[in-house]
């Protein structure tokens, strides 16, 4: 979908008080439902999508995209949500604990996209659709990114609902390989490269063929730049001998994927600078896990996104010298149990030991993440706990790798102590 893949692969959970990726936890085999490929790795994606075209040329391919999709639209996405039940459930509802839900299931997590159309071609798109896909993470999502324009193609996933994945034709509208597909589209004449034939890699010629599309690939990327800005800074931390730096993510008040937001690590002296941005105002979010205290804070150095201030990133510019002054921030630990009404039967519906606590952040506009396994104690008793987890409401759940199971949401409000919070698994009657 466009030069974008850096952003991949970039969500991260506390554990134990140390930031991890979200390849490194349960959380991306949930991820993972949202689409039939899994990713087991960032660089080592079973995430395929194969030949998904057969053309002789890229005139050819841009006619059976074309053929294949539902709906066919130029446009700029302008709202990113995150839809769960885990999120909009209240207070003590029960909510499905299955962390494989089926792909029609409502408690399905999906990423639900708005697109202002500029231009529409087929179907029948209105004026803003919304397109339904994965967190990213490795999870086969398609990634949009605000202020920028894409074709874009997409197909019925369910009744009444349109779905994209990273697999979908389309991508941002400057790509050269893009731009075939809207000379169709547009019914204007093919050029010479619309027509060359798509050589096999055992061809005479494939070789030099591979290499003419590396530089146009490099070119775009270049132009990409030049659509696009970035954000470079400091950030000041009161104790430079901290064991963990931590990160930087770059926030649309639009909304933003929980699991493929584009962030940066900061260098030794405290420097940042984030990776190509779309046209638009940003957050940015600071969080670092670490023994000597957990931080997570808005620029210029706020714990609340109402405080917070925005930075305007503008096509071709780099916005320089911003300070981030990063204050010590304290953070508590959250404990409880977890109990059943049936004993979890290993053989039939979930191993105990594969049985997590989840805890989402839910104010302000960044949801951090906390996964821990439950131990059980007893045969219908489980303890967990959750240390370094900063100050926050958080909507709290346990998830298990198997149906039939419902959990009991709880909310919890983190603020000057140690919380201690009960959680239900009931086996569906």
């Amino acid at each position: 979908m466009g030069p974008l893949p850096s952003f991949l692969d970039r969500n991260h959970l506390f554990r134990h008080g140390v930031l991890v990726t979200m390849r490194a936890s349960f959380i991306i085999r949930l991820l993972a439902s949202v689409c039939i490929c899994v990713a087991l790795v960032k660089g080592a994606s079973a995430c395929q999508c194969g030949m998904s075209a057969h053309g002789r040329n890229a005139w050819e391919n841009a006619k059976e995209f074309s053929h294949n999709s539902s709906v066919i639209f130029e446009g700029t996405p302008v709202r990113f949500e995150l839809k769960w039940s885990v999120l909009t459930a209240r207070d003590g509802d029960l909510i499905p604990a299955d962390m494989y839900p089926a792909r029609d299931s409502s408690s399905w997590a999906q990423m639900v996209i708005t697109f202002q159309v500029r231009r529409a071609y087929k179907g029948d798109v209105g004026s803003e659709p919304q397109l339904h896909t994965g967190l990213g993470g490795g999870d086969c999502a398609a990634i949009y990114a605000t202020g920028v324009n894409y074709l874009v193609y997409a197909s019925d996933s369910r009744p009444g609902e349109l779905g994209v994945s990273m697999c979908s034709p389309g991508g941002w509208i400057g790509d050269d390989r893009v731009a075939t597909n809207v000379r169709y589209l547009r019914k204007e004449p093919p050029i010479a490269a619309d027509l060359a034939r798509i050589l096999h890699r055992t061809e005479p010629g494939s070789e030099a063929q591979r290499e003419q599309y590396m530089r146009a690939a490099e070119e775009g990327r270049k132009r990409y730049a030049a659509a696009t800005g970035r954000i470079c800074g400091t950030l000041i931390q009161p104790d430079r001998n901290t064991e963990s730096r931590g990160t930087i993510a770059f926030l649309s008040p639009q909304g933003y994927y929980p699991a493929a937001y584009p962030d940066t690590s900061i260098g030794d002296d405290g420097s940042f600078c984030s990776p190509n941005l779309g046209p638009g105002n940003y957050y940015l979010y600071y969080v670092r896990g670490s023994e000597q205290g957990a931080a997570a804070l808005y620029y210029p150095g706020v714990n609340d996104v109402a405080r917070a201030t925005t930075i305007a990133v503008t096509a071709g510019q780099t916005v320089s010298n911003i300070v981030f002054k990063a204050a010590t921030r304290s953070a508590y630990s959250v404990r409880g149990f977890v109990s059943t009404d049936a004993w979890p039967d290993f053989r039939s519906n979930v191993d105990t030991k594969d049985a997590m606590v989840l805890l989402i952040r839910s104010d302000g506009d960044r949801r951090v993440w906390y996964s821990e396994k439950a131990t059980f104690i007893l045969p219908k008793l489980a303890y967990f706990k959750f240390d370094n987890v900063v100050p926050g409401h958080y909507a709290a759940c346990v998830l298990v790798p198997g149906p039939g199971w419902m959990t009991r949401k709880a909310d919890v409000n983190v603020t000057s102590h140690m919380k201690f919070i009960s959680l239900e698994l009931v086996r569906k009657k």
